[in-house]
């Protein structure tokens, strides 16, 4: 009949929706899955529909037959809702547990987000303290190069005096040693002067002498 029939392709049709369920949750699980099942679970609902309606046309039509006649229809009809019944209470339970697992899914998914969103912030907060340590040793260092160059500035200063103290003491000794040539010269220039006037004495008194022998 054609309650059979449509009981027949609901239950194929619920089978189809069992087998897209199992794959929620797998490699397979994405929006292309959700879309099947979508459309899956609103082909069911819409052949559960049908299926109802003919049931209820079906009791409709054996009270209107005679007691014989009708009692062996209402025994097809009592076993093909017994039937219907049966698939629908299987698509149900199927709806239940695409539900729990598409919800497992879904906590997983956002544990592991959570889990990368923690991982990403401890790596941040890594990089950050290593940016910091890599500052420090930079700080460090950039210090070291200020003490050296200071060091080397006060070496310099320390050296400039030193040499300007040499030359005070050379200017000092030169002076010194200025005022002793002064001094030795003006002795030499008067001793110079002294052996002059002894010479003219001495040649005075040969000259005196020479007159005087001539005289006697």
């Amino acid at each position: 009949s054609a309650v059979s029939d449509a009981i027949l392709q609901y239950q194929r049709n619920v089978g189809i929706l069992e087998r897209i369920t199992r794959n929620i949750g797998t490699k397979s699980d994405g929006p292309v899955l959700d879309t099947q099942l979508k459309v899956q679970v609103d082909v069911v609902q819409q052949l559960g529909v049908k299926i109802e309606k003919q049931l209820r046309d079906e009791e409709i039509r054996i009270q209107s037959m005679p007691r014989t006649e009708a009692g062996r229809s209402r025994a097809t009809h009592i076993k093909l809702s017994r039937d219907y019944r049966r698939v629908e209470t299987n698509f149900k339970n199927i709806l239940l547990e695409a539900k729990r697992k598409r919800s497992l899914t879904d906590a997983r998914r956002r544990e592991m987000e959570e889990h990368d969103q923690r991982k990403k912030f401890e790596e941040g907060l890594q990089d950050d303290n290593t940016r910091f340590q890599i500052q420090i040793q930079e700080d460090k260092l950039n210090e070291e190069i200020m003490r050296e160059r200071e060091e080397e500035i006060r070496n310099i200063n320390k050296g400039m005096h030193q040499v300007n103290e040499i030359y005070k003491d050379l200017a000092h000794i030169v002076a010194s040693q200025q005022e002793q040539i002064d001094e030795v010269e003006a002795h030499m220039e008067n001793a110079n002067q002294n052996a002059e006037s002894g010479l003219q004495q001495v040649e005075k008194a040969n000259a005196a002498s020479e007159s005087s022998c001539l005289i006697s």
